[in-house]
């Protein structure tokens, strides 16, 4: 109640401040909204994060508008207050209309459902970035973060997008002699730092970060990169290149990207919990990570600092390797009485301490352990000795560096009045990433009557907390009850009922519309479960386990689309006949509905891998993987699954611009459909649809709109999909713009529109307004293009589909670097990236389009150098993956650079490359931006013209 009134008291103090007109009409609802919150609502605990939004909203207002004049108020944070004010307005509806349900039955209060209260905080926290004015108008990009590196020494600033490293612990005893000769030792060589798990390792990697020398020396530079949060069976190559791209705010998972990044400067990298990538998933991604270590530690910029359980390190760099010794009596017991303070006898606390070898974490845990018991001194020792006398001692021996703080809390009189089910709720707790969903108690541990009480009493002895709706536990703690070491999982865990209950929610998901929105919360845990049966499972396994998989990618897709972990599996399973028995300890999992296909093998797994790939636009992996599906599918005598590979080949070569090998690729599947008499009119259609995509990029115009046509026709009469309807609309919308039919474009464009609002999709809405923004520019309306575009971009944000976001943003900065607006052109292009870091993973042509289009801003600009470097940077990204028209448009854009450095000879160099390109393509150099109208250059850039008329010299 003090909060709400407090907050509703700030709302209006802000709103007679504020000077705009809208910013006062939102801090009005608001206010409206708290009142009624305040007055009515039983469940006002649940509003307290909303209550926090309000009162930063406020303040962000105050600080974007306060002393201004309306007119000197940026426009986009007027756009953004407009947006503000339709969303709290309906938040204000909602409240008042059960407000008014609650008065009309006579009730003296009412409740709001916490999903819904959750939602509003997401898109209040996403108005609040949007309504800030220093994120709108002071984040300026800085165009040389996505430039090479210059050769001629030129200074490069990298975009600060990186993780702070984190502080000194506040818990920090007895290590500043070890500080010291670590910091000493940094000086000329890289640092080791070796021991046990709990030891204290990454407590005296952030001390060492934060001292004032290495502040001073490295600056922002200084990076940590933590790997406790994974299991060493889930670390692969790509993962750990991720980690490090994260971790530096470098927007590109290349090894090239990371290295320019720590080479323009002295950086500062630790890496945290070693032994997690050291044994990582394959003895290939093992090896593959040494040599980016080496790489990293050999680069003159670079002091590394790795902090590890096992003493396997490069032989190839020179390191201190420095051994953490367990703590002295004197700086333990400060540790100690720094948690849990104490009145008894020193003498206790230290023999205590002794027996527990003076180790940092257990005596952490310990004391926890004894403040949430509130047990006296004595009560914990005789606890203590009933249970434990003593730990291994550090150096001989078999390390158990956790057990006996863990198993002392398990053998309080709480924990072991409970049996043994206390135990299997920990190890299922342990197993699963995100924990124990609330809600799923019952069915996870139906024999357990008393599992709330269990759960309770884990928590309250902090060997497992809640976080959100779900019961979890800190990652020491997992680790010791688990049984991980050095990566091996020897999981004895009973998983028979989380097995039913994830697989069967699994296979009640058949369709779009099946509400499999609740695998949003769950996916690490499926993840993890799935990666542990297809990791073990034999032939007769693999027709559940692959049928849940396929559903569980399927639904990523749909509903929480984002990279996974599952290939190295999935590609390891055996090949062959697709199984059909059921499994041996799969057998309380429902069977397939009816109407479902009765089994899924391999070749399903990697196909939806591909389709996942496809989606998240990681081109060159779609069709590694579609390749392999296909091969897999002609195994199992599946033509039909096989030529739809080939389909789905022939679409992604179609976008890198490889448009002879898409023809050729179509012609296979077409071939292969006519000889096993697998040709339906939905196939002949989807086809069509290709072959039509890929005549536009030759320039066929009227050939392609017959076959869209065709395919249109057949999408509306049969209704074997609206997925091929809205791109057969889209389609021929392109051509029809292509050739200058304005008015035909629009019909195609609305009408897929019309179609995507009627199915209530809006990532498919988001594509058609951007398609729609086209005709808009084509037809000189500038204006509206922009609000269409930023209409596309907020019904693909917030994670609903992060590329398409981000399209609307490029073809925003495209279309005002054509009205000379080249800073707002930076600002769009820098919120690209922070699209790209929000959402955690990136397409593979995420960074070439976008450093495309920077490349171009500048180029405009008539900022040459800037241009250049952003140009030759995104070639070698598009050579790197394979993504052949960028590289062609980028090295035609360096030819008219040097042609307008007088530079002819440069020129002819440049253009004659994309000619070749071109060539390599299979389609006419006329036709190089005829799918791409936002990357196309001014006409007064000629110089590929006269290039290819012969008349370059002679101009």
């Amino acid at each position: 109640m003090v909060a709400l009134t407090n907050a509703i008291g700030a709302l209006d103090l802000a709103k007679d401040l504020v000077p705009v007109e809208v910013a006062k009409g939102v801090l009005s609802t608001l206010s409206s909204i708290l009142t009624v919150v305040k007055n009515t609502m039983q469940n006002k605990d649940d509003f307290a994060e909303i209550v926090s939004r309000c009162n930063n909203i406020a303040e962000s207002i105050k600080g974007s508008t306060q002393g201004k004049l309306e007119s000197e108020i940026d426009p986009t944070v007027t756009q953004a207050l407009s947006e503000l004010q339709r969303f709290v307005d309906d938040i204000e509806k909602t409240v008042k209309a059960k407000e008014h349900r609650a008065v009309s039955n006579r009730a003296f209060s009412a409740s709001m459902d916490r999903d819904s209260i959750a939602k509003w905080k997401e898109q209040l926290d996403y108005f609040l970035r949007m309504c800030d004015h220093k994120l709108i108008v002071d984040m300026r990009m800085e165009i040389g973060d996505m430039a090479r590196t210059p050769k001629r020494g030129a200074e490069v600033q990298f975009e600060s997008n990186c993780e702070p490293p984190p502080p000194k612990p506040s818990i920090f005893f007895g290590r500043d002699a070890l500080v010291r000769d670590a910091v000493e030792s940094l000086k000329t060589q890289h640092v080791v730092l070796v021991g046990p798990g709990g030891i204290g390792k990454s407590s005296i990697a952030k001390a060492i970060l934060n001292e004032d020398t290495v502040v001073a020396r490295f600056g922002d530079q200084r990076f940590f990169v933590r790997f406790d949060d994974i299991n060493a069976s889930q670390v692969t190559h790509n993962t750990f290149i991720g980690r490090l791209a994260a971790a530096l705010g470098v927007k590109s998972n290349l090894l090239s990207s990371i290295k320019r990044s720590l080479g323009t400067s002295e950086a500062f990298l630790v890496l945290d919990n070693a032994e997690t990538f050291q044994d990582a998933a394959s003895d290939d991604d093992s090896s593959r990570i040494a040599e980016i270590i080496d790489e990293l530690g050999s680069l003159p910029s670079v002091t590394m600092m790795i902090t590890t359980r096992n003493r396997r390190v490069s032989t190839n760099l020179r390191y201190a390797t420095i051994d953490v010794p367990v703590l002295e009596a004197s700086a333990a017991r400060q540790a100690f009485t720094e948690i849990y303070p104490v009145d008894g006898s020193q003498a206790i606390v230290d023999r205590l301490l002794s027996a527990l070898d003076f180790h940092a974490l257990s005596i952490n845990l310990l004391a926890h352990v004894a403040r949430e018991n509130q047990w006296t001194l004595e009560e914990l020792m005789r606890s203590w000795g009933q249970e434990q006398t003593h730990l291994l001692h550090i150096g001989n021996g078999k390390l158990r560096s956790l057990s006996a703080t863990i198993e002392l809390s398990l053998t309080s009189s709480s924990i072991t009045k409970l049996g043994n089910d206390a135990r299997h709720v920990m190890q299922v707790a342990a197993f699963l990433p995100q924990g124990i969903n609330e809600s799923a108690l019952r069915d996870l541990f139906p024999a357990i009557t008393n599992i709330c009480s269990i759960v309770d009493t884990l928590c309250r002895l902090s060997l497992m907390y809640r976080k959100s709706d779900a019961y979890t536990m800190l990652s020491p703690i997992r680790i010791h009850i688990s049984g991980i070491h050095q990566g091996m999982d020897i999981a004895s865990v009973d998983l028979t009922h989380v097995r039913r209950y994830y697989y069967t929610q699994l296979a009640d998901v058949t369709d779009e519309d099946d509400g499999g929105a609740w695998i949003g919360t769950e996916d690490a845990n499926l993840e993890r479960l799935l990666a542990h049966d297809l990791s073990q499972t034999t032939r007769e396994d693999m027709a559940v386990i692959c049928r849940a998989c396929y559903h569980f990618i399927d639904q990523l897709i749909l509903h929480k689309l984002r990279p996974i972990s599952l290939r190295s599996v999935i590609l390891g399973l055996p090949d062959g006949n697709r199984p059909t028995k059921l499994s041996r300890f799969l057998k309380a999992v429902r069977l397939p509905s009816p109407g479902q296909p009765p089994s899924y093998g391999k070749a399903h797994c990697v196909l939806v891998l591909g389709s996942l790939a496809d989606t998240l636009v990681n081109v060159t992996e779609a069709i590694e993987l579609y390749a392999a599906a296909k091969r897999l599918f002609l195994l199992d005598q599946d033509h039909d699954m096989a030529a739809w590979c080939l389909q789905q080949i022939a679409s992604q070569y179609t976008y890198l611009g490889k448009v002879a090998d898409a023809e050729r690729t179509l012609q296979e599947a077409l071939t292969m459909r006519r000889k096993y008499r697998v040709l339906s009119p939905f196939d002949e259609a989807a086809i069509n649809l290709h072959l039509g995509n890929a005549l536009m990029c030759r320039g066929r115009l009227q050939e392609a709109l017959v076959l869209l046509a065709s395919a249109r026709e057949y999408f509306e009469c049969g209704g074997d999909g609206e997925s091929g309807l809205s791109w057969a609309m889209s389609s021929q919308g392109e051509v029809e713009l292509i050739s200058g039919n304005c008015l035909a474009a629009r019909h195609h464009f609305e009408a897929r529109l019309s179609l995507h609002t009627r199915m209530d999709d809006d990532v498919g809405r988001s594509k058609s307004l951007v398609h729609l923004s086209t005709v808009e520019v084509a037809e000189g309306n500038a204006a509206e293009a922009h609000k269409l575009l930023q209409e596309a971009f907020m019904l693909s944000t917030g994670g609903k589909n992060t590329h398409e976001a981000c399209v609307a943003l490029r073809y925003r900065a495209a279309l005002a670097s054509d009205e000379g607006d080249f800073n707002f052109a930076r600002d769009l292009l820098r919120r690209v990236h922070a699209e790209l870091a929000t959402f955690g993973g990136q397409s593979d042509v995420a960074i070439p389009i976008t450093t495309y289009s920077s490349a171009r801003n500048e180029l405009f600009a008539r900022d040459y150098q800037t241009a250049r470097d952003l140009f030759s940077s995104a070639v070698e990204y598009s050579h790197e993956q394979s993504i052949i028209l960028f590289q062609a448009q980028s090295t035609r854009a360096l030819g008219e650079i040097s042609l307008l450095e007088n530079d002819i000879t440069g020129a002819e160099v440049w253009f004659a490359k994309t000619k070749i390109l071109c060539d390599d393509m299979g389609i006419h150099p006329d036709f190089l931006y005829i799918r791409t109208g936002v990357c196309k250059l001014k006409e007064s850039h000629r110089g590929w013209k006269l290039f290819l008329e012969g008349r370059l010299r002679s101009s």
